[in-house]
């Protein structure tokens, strides 16, 4: 069936089904689960409806104004796909001033980038071999990286909560590299004694312990028992790690962008046989000027939407969040900002969802902010819309398969399953996402919770998910049919 066909259909159920009032207040069920927590009836709010068709079964507190956290990266995700396409990619380039000469030495050298939110070590590896087999043997100066597709300025990376080294709190940058983090495993050896400790990507000037001490007990917070302190030159452990944790690993993102990226050039050009002694420095390149040197693709969206979804990845949903810059009149021939992101998805919103409260607010398309602020039924429709929509397939697939992966990897379900996006920030828990239950029915589902003491929070979240599952909303939806054609 065409699109518009399923979306009129779809629009025709809805508005035949809005005569069935959804609850205003939790079914006994999930007010029971409720009680087993700490959270109260006005610091929640539940939207349930079938997917695809804006009439809910459960609506409570629907309409009011809350933080979502991460899950609101559904928002972002899908307006991505929906709007960029899911062909759609960003291009790095390494540009010069000229081809090598006979000695293979180039001259004011450019990478210039377009905002891929996942270009990692490999990738770059692959820029820096292209550069080899163009006969480069050297590189003269100091390499230019040109950030000016995204125009805004640096952020504190400690502002949200402190946490400056932490590499969730990495900031949107257009020459991004590797996330800007480094990542540092510990992985027990089979003596029992040791594990071993390694760190990628190799920095320049950055080293690691060859190993860490194992101890017995339970693993816990096994990240104040490494007592790991970290500087500029590298990481030290004044503790042990539990032979019980297994393999684990540190991210850590302490490095300015221009050192970060000078850093891991150096050794991967050395390892190609590249000479080059300068450092990295901001600046603009004329993305014409010169010659091309090399160039690649990143990932198609729907790969990057899944990887931002599963692992709730913030720094790609704001690099994601500002490309929706792109699509507006001005396009490209702009730095990408917030203010025009945020315009873009504002009328995205009422596309997607009718219309849309006053105060609605998206950030930085991550959910790490204070200011977000979206009502569940918002984010209801705005599922809705997803599940109706030609990219439902790959948005719905990047979600957290519940007990299998991503934040949904230990919360597995009973009976059905769940495709579910998470959120968690202080004084926040949410998700927002897609419930198959025992009879194959889809429903969409968000929950939002704000306030101070949010203990148990899960035990109330799961609930709902379960009670989906197991038939609870499809009994409650026959029974609201039921009491309309009486009436």
């Amino acid at each position: 069936m065409p699109n518009s066909a399923v979306l009129k259909l779809s629009a025709a159920l809805g508005a035949l089904f809005l005569s069935f009032p959804g609850w205003a207040q939790l079914p006994s069920a999930l007010e029971e689960a409720l009680a087993r927590t700490s959270v109260s009836l006005d610091e929640v709010a539940v939207w349930v409806s079938p997917a695809g068709i804006n009439a809910p079964v459960v609506a409570h507190r629907t309409d009011r104004l809350m933080q979502p956290a991460s899950s609101v990266k559904v928002v972002t995700t899908l307006a991505g796909l929906d709007l960029l396409k899911p062909d759609f990619t960003w291009k790095t380039q390494i540009r010069a001033q000229t081809l090598p000469d006979k000695a293979g030495a180039v001259r004011s050298v450019s990478l210039i980038g377009s905002g891929d939110p996942h270009l990692m070590i490999e990738q770059v590896w692959l820029l820096v071999e292209q550069l080899r087999q163009t006969g480069v043997k050297r590189i003269i100066g100091d390499i230019t990286v040109d950030r000016s597709a995204f125009g805004e300025k640096p952020v504190d990376q400690g502002a949200f909560d402190g946490a400056a080294d932490r590499s969730y709190n990495v900031a949107a940058d257009a020459a991004l590299v590797n996330l800007k983090a480094v990542s540092i495993t510990l992985e027990p050896e089979e003596n029992g004694k040791w594990a071993r400790v390694t760190s990628l990507p190799v920095l320049e000037g950055f080293s690691v312990p060859k190993r860490i001490a194992l101890s017995k007990g339970a693993c816990g917070d096994w990240k104040s028992k490494v007592k790991a302190s970290y500087s500029d030159k590298g990481v030290r452990f004044k503790g042990d790690l539990p032979a019980s944790c297994g393999v684990k690993a540190l991210h850590v993102s302490r490095w300015e962008a221009d050192d970060y990226l000078t850093r891991l050039l150096k050794p991967i050009l050395r390892s190609v046989g590249i000479a080059w002694t300068g450092v990295v420095r901001e600046g603009r390149a004329l993305a014409q000027s010169g010659v091309r040197l090399a160039e690649i693709q990143s990932q198609p969206l729907p790969t990057i939407v899944s990887l931002i979804n599963k692992y709730s990845n913030n720094t790609m949903a704001r690099h994601v969040f500002l490309t929706l810059s792109q699509t507006d009149p001005v396009g490209t021939a702009k730095p990408a900002t917030l203010t025009r992101s945020r315009a873009v998805t504002d009328r995205w919103l009422v596309k997607a969802a009718g219309e849309v409260p006053s105060g609605t607010f998206i950030d930085n398309g991550s959910g790490l902010s204070r200011k977000t602020r979206i009502t569940a039924e918002t984010m209801g429709r705005v599922l809705n819309y997803g599940f109706r929509s030609y990219v439902m397939p790959e948005f719905m697939a990047s979600l957290p398969l519940a007990g299998f992966d991503g934040t949904m990897k230990k919360r597995g379900m009973a009976v059905g399953s769940a495709h579910v996006k998470t959120g968690l920030i202080r004084d926040v828990r949410s998700i927002a996402g897609y419930v198959t239950d025992i009879n194959a029915r889809r429903w969409s589902v968000v929950v939002m919770m704000n306030g101070k003491r949010l203990d148990g929070d899960r035990i109330f979240s799961q609930a709902v998910l379960q009670w989906c599952a197991q038939g609870g909303a499809q009994a409650l939806w026959d029974d609201q049919r039921k009491g309309s054609a009486a009436r």
